[in-house]
């Protein structure tokens, strides 16, 4: 299946999982910033996104693009006029969403969208509405779906092991997004939508996914005082309850100096709680743990010793997790199976983002 990356910031990630894939061939790579298209190691050599450095080689990140088999261009008209580009993974700044996931419909492709669809409901609903009438598929990049340490604590839910889910919380601790973007596009409310949209759209996604449940009702507070050159919250508190029973709450910091996200499960029978990081160092935990994700289980009324902990390397980190779900979006439309994210859930978590900002500007819990 041949395949095309827009936008080489995030991007990358998804390059790795096309190099990576055996059902895929990368074809092209489009940007604006002519540094990234020298060769794959111009993104990191701009000083932008190094976490994703440690998904390539020495060798792929020194070499020119043409030398590993993939046109680099500006012109996305070129790559949609291409009839033998089947997929194409659309990573640009999230205003831009809308306008061009409707050309890539138009011509025929399937689309790796990442996050959120749009940032109006109704522009998502035209994104969904022509892949339909196409017969195009939509993958949305809510990668922490294929995390390990979130499939196994959707596992412990769709086992029964915890009983009924009776609460979910998230806590997400990490540095401030990058001022380098393309525009300084991200610390703009009306390009990006804001914290509650741009990336609490992810835990929005994960209270649904991990505990199978359907957010019933949101109210969200927040403070803008933090960081005067983005316009938009620095912190985020999101609670309600689940339309079917049981509560959630969402905690979202943009003002720390290291990475931590912790997820907790509440049942009848047993909770879980699954911590993540980003590197093997943590000044979290004092570099005491050089695991990268873990996840205890336990019984109800039960002592740390009864407890089952698994532990996760590498596999449980985002940069990886991106590039398996791209892997992932290529082996499903090959074999015509589901997406683990697909147009519905990135529809449905953009609803809740959008509730989550209307609350918090109006200072009032909104009601699904």
């Amino acid at each position: 299946m041949n395949t095309a990356v827009i936008g080489l910031g995030i991007g990358l990630a998804h390059v790795a999982g096309y190099l990576k894939s055996n059902q895929a061939a990368l074809k092209y790579v489009c940007d604006l910033q002519p540094e990234r298209l020298t060769r794959l190691g111009g993104t990191f050599e701009q000083g932008s996104f190094k976490v994703l450095e440690r998904l390539f080689t020495a060798k792929e990140k020194s070499a020119p693009w043409e030398n590993l088999g993939v046109r680099g261009t500006t012109d996305l008209g070129e790559i949609l006029a291409d009839d033998s580009v089947e997929l194409v993974s659309l990573c640009t700044p999230d205003y831009t969403h809308y306008e061009l996931a409707l050309r890539c419909l138009e011509a025929g492709k399937h689309l790796l969208l990442e996050k959120p669809l749009a940032l109006e409901k109704e522009k998502a609903e035209e994104i969904l509405k022509q892949a339909e009438s196409r017969g195009l598929r939509i993958s949305v990049g809510y990668e922490f779906r294929i995390n390990p340490a979130v499939m196994r604590l959707r596992s412990l839910v769709e086992s029964g092991e915890l009983g009924d889910i009776q609460a979910f919380a998230l806590y997400h601790y990490r540095t401030p997004f990058r001022r380098d973007k393309w525009n300084k596009w991200i610390q703009k409310k009306e390009y990006s939508g804001g914290l509650l949209i741009e990336e609490t759209c992810h835990w929005f996604d994960l209270a649904e996914y991990v505990t199978g449940k359907e957010i019933g009702s949101i109210f969200a507070v927040g403070s803008d005082k933090i960081h005067p050159d983005f316009d938009y919250e620095d912190i985020a508190f999101c609670q309600g309850s689940y339309s079917d029973g049981g509560v959630y709450q969402i905690s979202h910091a943009l003002s720390g100096f290291d990475f931590s996200l912790v997820l907790q499960l509440h049942g009848t029978a047993g909770s879980a709680w699954c911590g993540l990081k980003e590197e093997p160092y943590s000044s979290l935990d004092a570099g005491t743990s050089d695991y990268l994700g873990v996840v205890s289980s336990g019984p109800l009324n039960a002592s740390p010793d009864e407890a089952t902990v698994n532990t996760y390397g590498w596999e449980a980190t985002e940069p990886e997790n991106i590039r398996e779900y791209t892997i992932h979006t290529v082996d499903r439309l090959q074999d015509g199976g589901e997406f683990l994210s697909g147009g519905k859930a990135g529809m449905r978590s953009l609803q809740v983002a959008l509730a989550a900002r209307r609350s918090l500007d109006a200072g009032t819990p909104v009601e699904f």
